[in-house]
């Protein structure tokens, strides 16, 4: 029986790596489920804890939640990078605006 869609959010890759790593404690992942979580095990670049500290803290500097979880996927290390992420918003942000967000990236990287 297909399964009912009860709500929907946006999720780091670090938050689906937890929550895969949580089904496979429950039993064996679908084959589209272990494909999941090899990409997300690849690409995620901070623990999920860090990663919904980070997100937390840049929706709170005014951050669309949609940015926000791109930025803690990506981690961008240089204000070109952090810009790019922007412009799917066409938002346009001032140099000074990015730095600040990168320096507040910096301190969770690891």
């Amino acid at each position: 029986m297909p399964r009912e869609i009860v709500s929907e959010e946006e999720a780091t890759l670090p938050k689906v790596k937890m929550l895969l790593e949580q089904r496979m404690k429950e039993g064996e992942l679908s084959d589209f489920q272990k494909r999941t979580y090899d990409y997300v095990t690849k690409l995620s670049k901070l623990p999920a804890d860090k990663a919904d500290e980070l997100l937390k803290r840049l929706k709170e500097d005014g951050i669309s939640p949609f940015i926000a979880t791109q930025i803690v996927n990506v981690m961008p290390q240089s204000v070109e990078e952090l810009r790019m992420i922007f412009m799917a918003e066409s938002k346009p942000m001032i140099p000074s605006e990015l730095e600040k967000i990168l320096t507040v990236i910096n301190t969770f990287r690891e």
